[in-house]
């Protein structure tokens, strides 16, 4: 993958500029809710680093992690200059190479629309609650039929086959509370037009 190709096209479109705004508003919202900075914040997959700058506001300490070099790379180059300490790491979200209960709060976004298979993403969601203290914050894909009809239309139009993973919330929360987390707030990125959701979870 060509990161700097990825980084400057991934979000050029209108539909993708706008989702973006909103992921960041969104999490910034979270954040402020707490009224105070976070001492540690981990960002699992970190990718090129979108959300460095916002989460190094909200952090004394952060981590940014990705199981691709190059995109852990592209994050430390456009990380912006901090008196915080922020490190970056490569690993595999399915068997973090970290501590249990190390960071504050984990955030991992625009990933499990891609995970397919429901026993990954157990092992991913474990792996979040054993790494993290206090808080978790996720982003899904919930079932959403407008969504499932757009993205038809477009990969017909584009002749390409991509699958994505939409989740019914009553699933998810089953699934959640087995492991042990506790859903307490979730934010439609788009409401009733995209099927992305933003939840704040706690650890219990």
């Amino acid at each position: 993958m060509d990161v700097e190709e990825y980084k400057r096209t991934r979000y050029k479109g209108i539909d993708q500029k706008i989702v973006n705004r909103r992921e960041k508003k969104i999490l910034d919202k979270i954040f402020q809710s707490t009224g105070q900075k976070i001492v540690s914040i981990l960002d699992v997959p970190c990718g090129y680093g979108r959300f460095t700058e916002l989460l190094l506001r909200r952090s004394h300490n952060l981590a940014s992690l990705d199981a691709s070099f190059p995109m852990v790379l592209a994050t430390r180059k456009y990380s912006p200059s901090t008196n915080s300490p922020h490190h970056f790491l490569v690993g595999d979200i399915e068997h973090l190479p970290l501590k249990d209960n190390c960071f504050d709060c984990i955030v991992t976004i625009r990933l499990f629309q891609h995970i397919l298979h429901a026993s990954t993403r157990f092992q991913i969601l474990q792996e979040l609650h054993r790494v993290a203290k206090k808080a978790v914050i996720i982003s899904f894909y919930r079932y959403n039929l407008l969504h499932i009809i757009e993205r038809w239309l477009r990969c017909r139009i584009k002749n390409v086959n991509k699958k994505i993973n939409m989740l019914r919330l009553g699933n998810l929360e089953e699934e959640l509370n087995s492991i042990g987390f506790k859903v307490l707030d979730m934010f439609p990125v788009m409401r009733y037009f995209h099927a992305q959701n933003i939840v704040l979870l706690e650890k219990l």
